[in-house]
C-alpha cells in the first residue's frame, strides 16, 4: 500500500464523525451536475459514501449508480450504509490501474477527490475521458472553497499535500483533453467544474483556426496595412464563450423557477468570472502577435500596441 492508501484505510471508521457532509452545498452542486434520469454515474473515490444517496435520487431506478474507491474499509462503509438501494454497485479498485470499458457512463462525479490525483492529473483526465459516452460529464467538486481544501491538506501530517488548482488552471488542463467546459465556479462556500465530452460548440460563427482569412483593406492609412491579429486560441476561446453561455442559462432557469438571489448571484459571478477568463486569452494572444511584430519588423505601431497591450493586462 501506498502512504495515501494507508491514510484512507486508517480513517475509514471515523471518517464520517470527523468530516460531517454539508448537505445544502451538496444539494445545491447536484442540481448544478443535472444528470438526467436512467444516467449511468460513476462515483469516483466514493469515499464511505457521501453522494451515493444524492446520486441515487437523480438518476432514479432507471439509472445506475457504482461506487468505486481503492479503499477497501472505505468502500466497506459505504457498502453498509447503502447496500440496500436497488442499482447500486460497489467497485475496489485503483482508478489510474483499473481497467474500465471504453464509453461506458453518462457522468464521472468526483467529489472531493481530485487533489488526491494532481500527481497524475493528465492520467486521470485521460482516462476519464476514455470512459465517458459521448456527450457526457465529468464533474469535479468540492463541499468547500479551494483555500479550505488545500489549508487541511497543506495542514495533514501524514496525507500527502497535493492541491487543488485554480479553475482556470484545471479549466485549461481538461480542455487540453477534449473536454468543453460547461461550468466552472469557484466560489466562498464551494468549487465546481463540469465539462463534456465532444460537445458541440454554439458559436459556428467564428472562424477555425487553420481557415485562411482574406487580406486586409488597405484604407484611411496612406497605403499602410495595419496590423491585424487572427486568434490562435481558438478552442480555448470558444470553450469560455460556451462556459459564459451555460451558465446565463442557468440564471434564466433560476429566475423562471423563483430561486433564491443567493443562487442566482453565485451564477452571475460565475459569467464575471468567465468573462474575465476569455478576455485575458484573447489578451495575452495580442500581447503574443505584438511582441512578434515588434521584434520581426521593429515597427514603432506594434510596439505602440505592444505597450497598451500590456498596459491593459496589467489593469
Amino acid at each position: 500500500m501506498d502512504k495515501e492508501h494507508v491514510f484512507f484505510e486508517n480513517y475509514a471508521d471515523t471518517w464520517d464523525r470527523d468530516r460531517k457532509e454539508n448537505r445544502e452545498i451538496l444539494a445545491y452542486m447536484m442540481r448544478l451536475s443535472e444528470l438526467p434520469p436512467g444516467a449511468h454515474v460513476l462515483d469516483a473515490g466514493c469515499g464511505t459514501g457521501t453522494l451515493i444517496p444524492y446520486l441515487h435520487e437523480a438518476v432514479g431506478e432507471q439509472g445506475m449508480v457504482e461506487a468505486f474507491d481503492y479503499s477497501r474499509q472505505m468502500l466497506d462503509k459505504a457498502r453498509e450504509k447503502f447496500s440496500h438501494l436497488r442499482e447500486v454497485v460497489f467497485t475496489e479498485g485503483n482508478i489510474l490501474k483499473y481497467d474500465f470499458p471504453d464509453q461506458c457512463y453518462d457522468a464521472v462525479i468526483c467529489l472531493n477527490v481530485y487533489p488526491h490525483m494532481a500527481g497524475r492529473a493528465r492520467d486521470f483526465i485521460r482516462k476519464m475521458y476514455g470512459t465517458l459516452k459521448r456527450q457526457g460529464s465529468l464533474i469535479i467538486m468540492h463541499d468547500m472553497p479551494r483555500q479550505c481544501v488545500n489549508r487541511l491538506r497543506g495542514d495533514s501530517a501524514e496525507e500527502p499535500p497535493c492541491l487543488l488548482p485554480p479553475v482556470d488552471i484545471l479549466e485549461s488542463q481538461l480542455i487540453g483533453c477534449g473536454f468543453s467546459v460547461a461550468i466552472a465556479m469557484d466560489t466562498a462556500q464551494f468549487y465546481f467544474i463540469k465539462v463534456i465530452k465532444d460537445q458541440e460548440l454554439p458559436y459556428a460563427q467564428y472562424v477555425d483556426e487553420d481557415t485562411e482569412l482574406p487580406a486586409v483593406s488597405q484604407i484611411h492609412t496612406g497605403g499602410h496595412v495595419p496590423h491585424r491579429h487572427n486568434h490562435t486560441q481558438t478552442k480555448m476561446v470558444m470553450n469560455r464563450l460556451a462556459r459564459i453561455s451555460g451558465h446565463l442559462e442557468a440564471i434564466k432557469r433560476m429566475v423562471d423557477e423563483g430561486r433564491d438571489c443567493s443562487e442566482v448571484l453565485m451564477q452571475l459571478a460565475a459569467v464575471d468570472s468567465a468573462i474575465v477568463s476569455v478576455s485575458k486569452v484573447v489578451l495575452k494572444d495580442h500581447i503574443d502577435h505584438c511582441i512578434v511584430d515588434a521584434v520581426r519588423e521593429n515597427n514603432v505601431e506594434a510596439i505602440e500596441n505592444l505597450k497598451k497591450s500590456i498596459s491593459t493586462f496589467i489593469k
